[in-house]
């Protein structure tokens, strides 16, 4: 099969298996209803499948969100000739399944914000976690040190933030394709969405700098 087939072919399948909502599958095989209802965001993914859902709820989401990001990735990596690598064409494969999940055809295109499959992408990489400690030690310095609410901004700082840097750290082309593209994604997606834009807040620890006397939740 000639290898750009091949890269195609992951692709195709990363974009359908990110396009399974498993929070709105899983909460509907537990009996638990639809968990995006009456949440502030309506978003299909782990924080509300947790929050609606219960804890089997969001365990088996976290844990399918994060395979079907990892698994054609890893696949990719392996069955496809290495003689054939090809940057461009793996950075496709691994935006495949944040695309499919961002804008699922199985749910008219109306998708979650893609943190967990992203997280599962990266990791994809099994034998260099440096991807994925990237996107990870961001999330954290923006959730614990300089804590950024509600998390509509803190998801678009952190994909923004962690694509400048990438290319700075040794990653292969990939993986910066993979970045930019899902930050891109990610932003243009929170700015077209219709949840509510609450005040931007910006605290080191728990002392404020930016935003009023209570931070959004």
């Amino acid at each position: 099969m000639n290898y750009i087939l091949q890269y195609m072919v992951f692709a195709i399948a990363g974009y359908f298996l990110g396009s399974i909502l498993f929070a709105r599958l899983w909460g509907n095989v537990l009996k638990k209803g639809d968990i995006t209802k009456d949440t502030p965001d309506g978003n299909p993914g782990t924080f509300n499948a947790f929050a609606k859902g219960g804890f089997w709820c969001g365990t088996l989401t976290v844990l399918c969100d994060v395979s079907k990001g990892l698994v054609p990735v890893f696949l990719c990596l392996h069955l496809v000739d290495v003689n054939y690598h090809n940057e461009i064409l793996m950075g496709i494969v691994m935006l495949s399944p944040i695309i499919g999940h961002m804008l699922p055809i199985f749910y008219k295109f109306k998708g979650g914000k893609g943190i967990a499959v992203t997280f599962g992408t990266l990791a994809g990489y099994l034998l260099d976690f440096r991807p994925v400690l990237l996107l990870a030690i961001t999330f954290i310095v923006f959730s614990v040190i300089l804590v950024i609410k509600p998390d509509y901004y803190k998801t678009m700082v952190t994909f923004v933030l962690a694509a400048l840097v990438s290319p700075f750290v040794g990653y292969r082309l990939a993986v910066v394709i993979t970045y930019v593209g899902a930050a891109i994604i990610v932003c243009i997606k929170l700015l077209l969405s219709s949840e509510e834009k609450k005040e931007f807040s910006l605290s080191v620890f728990k002392w404020k700098i930016i935003g009023g006397k209570e931070a959004p939740s």
